[in-house]
C-alpha cells in the first residue's frame, strides 16, 4: 500500500500521518510547558522552606540570629523558578505561533497550561512579596 493511497474518508495516508504528527507536537509542546511548572513550583516551595525554616529557628532560641544569606537563598530560587516558567510560557508561545504561521495547527488563543502557568507565576511573586516581608 502506498503512503499516497486514498482512505476511506477522503483523505490520503500521508495526510492523516502529517495530521497525527502535528497533533504529537502541539501535545510534546504543552508537555514541555508542563515540566517547567514542576520544576517551577519544586523551586518556589523549596525557597520558601528555606526561608521559614530558618525564621522558625531564630524564633524558637532566644539570642540565636542568623545572617540574611538563607533568606537571600530561598529569594534567588523563588527568583529563578519565576524566570524559568516566564521563559517556558513564552518559549510554549513562541512554539505555538510559529506553528499557526506555517498553517500547520489551528489552535485557539486560549491555553489551559498557559493558564495554569500565569496563575503559578502569580503564586510564586506573591511567595517572594511575603519572603521579603517576613
Amino acid at each position: 500500500m502506498s503512503v499516497d493511497t486514498q482512505h476511506p474518508r477522503g483523505n490520503t495516508v500521508r495526510e492523516k500521518l502529517n495530521s497525527y504528527a502535528l497533533v504529537r507536537t502541539s501535545l510534546s509542546s504543552e508537555r514541555s510547558l508542563l515540566s517547567w511548572m514542576r520544576t517551577t513550583a519544586s523551586l518556589f516551595a523549596f525557597g520558601f522552606s528555606i526561608i521559614k525554616f530558618f525564621d522558625f529557628l531564630e524564633g524558637r532560641e532566644e539570642g540565636i540570629q542568623f545572617s540574611e544569606g538563607p533568606k537571600y537563598l530561598g529569594l534567588l530560587l523563588i527568583c529563578i523558578g519565576a524566570l524559568t516558567l516566564a521563559l517556558g510560557v513564552v518559549g510554549h508561545n513562541g512554539r505555538l505561533r510559529i506553528m499557526r504561521e506555517l498553517g500547520l495547527l489551528s489552535y485557539t488563543q486560549f491555553s489551559i497550561s498557559v493558564s495554569a502557568a500565569l496563575g503559578l507565576l502569580a503564586i510564586g511573586i506573591i511567595t517572594a512579596i511575603g519572603g521579603v516581608l517576613s
